[in-house]
């Protein structure tokens, strides 16, 4: 038998590490273990699943759910289409399943869900997330190396002027200045096609912040094969051995034709001698903060369950930006 508010967390990255870093604290959760430390037949122990795996390894998360019959909450890079064909096998668990439970797709999908439902006139969405430091030509590697990297390979889907359009990796390349920073942005996959279905958009955009000269230096690892299976890991001790103040930034305007009407911004900042960095911190908080404001309240709806859905309910949607807040993530909402 499963024991009460027992967390089981699957990977072994910097967001798993940070999942355990929050819930280390919480007196409710009575054990938190993780999967590589168990034996398979132990899973039946636990109340619940935080999959926090590298997109290659990600659909294990749904897996070890379904047959054991898990609640799960997935922060792994997976598009919504995965969960999709999976849902009656989902329902038929009698499981709750949240996908994209991090930051962007994550917390990005909530807040949108939340606008786009209660303004109709919203037909257009502009995102810029990413991560930066103040040190020049720096970026500081935050999160998982490897989908990182295939974030970068992959074209991306937005609707411009109303249609769909397929963009190749770094079109719509960009320079702007941001907190100060000089950065460059350009469009990027971004796990929000579902919220395509929602309603008609004009224009839906996702773009990706980075510091200027990301774009040359990424290119200059893939063309001399720093990403080859065979330097990779060397690649990673290097990118991610040096350290900086750094942050974790979301701007999500909501316009009406080509006025915005809705602007948000998130915020999330780490000194560079913190435990946990910017992306962590913005990325294991969601997670968390839905485990006590549903699960450890007893709100245990079944089925599959998007982010963007989740926004609908007002004292749910407001819960779970002060969990956000308290520990010390900027979110501010302006209506222009």
């Amino acid at each position: 038998m499963a024991e009460r508010n027992s967390i089981l967390i699957l990977g072994e990255g910097r967001i798993a590490r940070a999942v355990f870093y929050y819930l280390k604290d919480l007196s409710s959760i009575k054990r938190t273990d993780s999967f590589s430390s168990i034996s398979r037949r132990e899973i039946k122990d636990f109340s619940l699943i935080v999959s926090c795996l590298p997109g290659k390894e990600a659909p294990l998360g749904l897996e070890l759910a379904l047959r054991y019959r898990k609640n799960l909450l997935d922060i792994s890079d997976l598009d919504p289409p995965f969960y999709i064909r999976k849902i009656k096998e989902i329902e038929k668990a009698k499981i709750l399943v949240i996908p994209g439970c991090g930051f962007c797709p994550g917390l990005v999908n909530f807040v949108i869900g939340r606008e786009i439902l209660f303004n109709q006139k919203i037909d257009g969405v502009l995102i810029k997330a990413g991560s930066l430091s103040r040190k020049k030509l720096f970026f500081p590697f935050l999160w998982c190396l490897e989908d990182l990297v295939q974030e970068h390979r992959l074209s991306s889907w937005q609707i411009i002027s109303g249609k769909k359009r397929k963009l190749s990796p770094f079109a719509g390349y960009k320079k702007e200045k941001i907190l100060g920073i000089e950065t460059e942005t350009y469009f990027s996959v971004s796990g929000f096609e579902n919220l395509f279905k929602e309603k008609r958009f004009i224009n839906f955009h996702f773009r990706v912040i980075r510091p200027q000269g990301f774009m040359v230096f990424f290119n200059f690892l893939e063309n001399y094969n720093f990403f080859h299976k065979m330097h990779f890991e060397y690649t990673r001790q290097i990118l991610e051995g040096v350290k900086s103040d750094n942050y974790t930034l979301a701007f999500i305007d909501f316009l009406k034709g080509d006025r915005k009407i809705i602007s948000w911004i998130m915020r999330s900042f780490s000194k560079k001698e913190e435990k946990i960095n910017s992306m962590q911190k913005i990325t294991a908080i969601v997670p968390v903060a839905l485990l006590k404001v549903l699960f450890l309240n007893k709100f245990s709806p079944c089925g599959l369950l998007f982010m963007e859905r989740l926004g609908e309910n007002q004292q749910i949607f407001k819960q779970i930006l002060e969990e956000i807040e308290k520990i010390g993530i900027i979110l501010k909402r302006k209506e222009v």
